[in-house]
């Protein structure tokens, strides 16, 4: 055996002990409404109620910035340049018809930030479908709370 093949031998050998990357569980978010306010009344939320604050895309605070970056120019197209409109060859635009405008692409799913999936009483998002755990909740922790939807959050090994 030569010095080469030693090194290698000594190198490789603690490669059982570490675990491979792939046994290594993915887990996906499994969201479980409990209460929705609407009207200054508290009632049962429902998955749908989920689903139909993840279609509104005023819920979506801060991400809608992700949206106006990546869809430009279908902006300029449907409302003009931002210099068109100071130049008054197109009108201003309103925030109501911005949020129409974004809410159209989620409806179209031409863009969907998340890919929910319904199972009975809850929402689970599958991490091959949507972003890393920790933006997900953030993302869903800003749509539900503008939704005034209460909800509990656990894992569920995929």
């Amino acid at each position: 055996m030569n010095k080469y093949s030693l090194v290698r031998l000594m190198e490789n050998e603690g490669d059982e002990e570490r675990p491979s990357s792939a046994l290594k569980a993915t887990y996906n978010l499994v969201v479980t409404p409990t209460n929705i306010t609407k009207d200054g009344k508290t009632t049962k939320a429902t998955p749908n109620d989920i689903i139909t604050a993840l279609n509104n895309v005023v819920n979506y605070g801060m991400y809608m910035s992700n949206l106006r970056t990546r869809f430009s120019n279908d902006y300029d197209k449907e409302f003009g340049t931002a210099y068109d409109r100071r130049a008054g060859r197109k009108p201003p635009v309103t925030k109501n018809m911005e949020n129409e405008f974004y809410s159209s692409l989620l409806k179209n799913k031409k863009v969907q930030l998340l890919i929910p999936t319904v199972e009975g009483d809850t929402i689970v998002f599958y991490q091959k479908d949507n972003p890393k755990k920790v933006e997900l909740d953030k993302i869903i922790k800003t749509v539900l709370k503008n939704a005034e939807i209460e909800y509990t959050t656990s894992t569920k090994e995929s």
